[in-house]
């Protein structure tokens, strides 16, 4: 691709410079018909490390088995999205970037065992009404070249007029919930997130550390509660090929008590997590089958 800027990897890089350049950089952000510039980092031969996928298990609650959870490899291409996120030519400021929507799609399961080839791509973005949009895509490709699991998180970088005043109505789920469980979201799950995935982002990790940036107590990671969802789901997933797509609404913040509702719904499952009244939506989703 023409002006593509090409990060190639022998091993995954280390995250810790990552935020050093998220804090330092201060984004210039898109000038007048400007737009984020091609950046592809890549790594070939990946092989999943024991220890770090039971401790990813144990704070998402996966059972032990011998292919990965669907949503292991975001974490394995974490230290590639940071370092494609802080790159020099990446003209937004990390810090502020807001994940609102995440989609991967699984075509078979993936082997503990098995040596993989991640892809991480930027390029481009949509102008939306609280700001910018872009997508952060994530590939995984077996030793065929073959893709097996690919994912897209939608983020958003905030404009100067992004914030809109819009009267409350109660939400609803779109479906008929089914089941029902009540999860004790603990005041340290940041940490322990943070622990197992690298994902050391302040605002998850303490209330001192969240009010940094303008939040009143620290917030559940994401990506934490969509593989917290995706372990509570796979008991009644019967297939290897599907697609699991959220959308990340209002934030949890520690410590809380929220809901998890699912239904079944043609060729596949419907979700969301709530509070405990019903009146906010933290996290809405799908599952379908391929």
């Amino acid at each position: 691709m023409s002006g593509e800027i090409r990060l190639d990897f022998e091993q995954l890089p280390t995250v810790a410079p990552s935020y050093f350049r998220a804090v330092a950089n201060f984004g210039s952000g898109l000038s007048q018909g400007e737009t984020i510039p091609d950046i592809v980092a890549r790594l070939n031969d990946l092989e999943v490390r024991a220890e770090n996928l039971a401790r990813y298990r144990k704070v998402c609650g996966f059972p032990r088995a011998d292919t990965l959870p669907v949503t292991y490899p975001h974490v394995l291409a974490f230290p590639m999205h940071m370092a494609v996120l802080t790159h020099k030519r990446f003209p937004l400021k990390l810090l502020g970037l807001i994940h609102v929507r995440n989609e991967i799609t699984q075509r078979r399961a993936i082997r503990v065992d098995e040596p993989l080839d991640l892809i991480v791509s930027v390029g481009g973005h949509r102008e939306v009404s609280k700001g910018i949009e872009f997508d952060l895509v994530t590939r995984v490709n077996d030793a065929s070249g073959a893709t097996i699991w690919e994912e897209t998180g939608v983020m958003l970088s905030r404009g100067k007029s992004g914030g809109s005043s819009k009267r409350k109505e109660m939400p609803e789920l779109g479906f008929s919930a089914q089941e029902e469980a009540s999860w004790q979201v603990p005041a340290d799950i940041g940490r322990r997130y943070a622990a197992a995935a690298g994902d050391y982002n302040p605002i998850h990790l303490s209330a001192w550390s969240a009010k940094l940036f303008g939040f009143p107590r620290a917030i559940a990671t994401g990506m934490w509660m969509k593989a917290r969802a995706a372990a509570a789901l796979e008991p009644h997933i019967d297939v290897d090929a599907y697609s699991l797509s959220v959308a990340f609404k209002k934030p949890v913040f520690l410590p809380s008590t929220v809901l998890f509702k699912e239904g079944a719904v043609d060729n596949g499952l419907d979700f969301a997590l709530t509070s405990r009244s019903g009146d906010i939506h933290h996290l809405t989703g799908e599952v379908r089958y391929l």
